[in-house]
């Protein structure tokens, strides 16, 4: 009895993980840039300083910045909760997902006085162990290509964008 549940709770794990890794569709170069670009009707300032407003309030890391070229490049830490971690080593015998790390690399380029575009870059690495034999280190990077992301993430830029001019009048 113990080895039939034992085999089941493995397939379910096994299943579980072969339908999350799902294949996307691939999309076009004009689609990528579709889903990863935005243009703002407001100055280059504006828009670069709302930018680097908006990523620190979602608590990105910010590495790098230039002006003069328009690129931002922010990192955050998404780390599996501790009790996932422990129950990771429970079942497996070591933490296969101890979390990710998402790289976020911005390009905001001027249009012209009144308009600015922001190209946005989102990959994710996954770090964890293989087996219980292997420190942990990373497992697979992945551009993220969710429109939703980026929606939300261009809007609350527009959201900042526009509660700087209402205070600049």
């Amino acid at each position: 009895m113990r080895g039939n549940v034992s085999r089941v709770f493995t397939l379910i794990v096994v299943l579980v993980i072969v339908l999350g890794c799902a294949v996307q569709p691939q999309l076009s170069p004009a689609q990528k840039r579709q889903i990863t670009s935005k243009v703002y009707e407001a100055e280059y300032e504006t828009t670069f300083r709302a930018v680097l407003t908006v990523i620190q309030d979602q608590g990105y890391i910010i590495k790098n910045t230039d002006m003069n070229t328009g690129l931002i490049n922010a990192t955050i830490d998404r780390e599996e909760e501790m009790g996932s971690q422990v129950a990771q080593a429970l079942i497996l015998g070591y933490v296969a997902d101890k979390g990710s790390n998402m790289e976020a690399s911005f390009m905001v380029n001027k249009i012209n006085e009144t308009k600015t575009e922001i190209r946005l870059n989102l990959q994710e690495a996954k770090y964890g162990q293989g087996n219980k034999w292997q420190s942990a280190s990373q497992q697979s990077v992945k551009q993220i290509l969710d429109p939703g992301i980026y929606t939300a993430l261009f809007n609350e830029i527009e959201v900042e964008i526009n509660r700087v001019k209402a205070m600049n009048g």
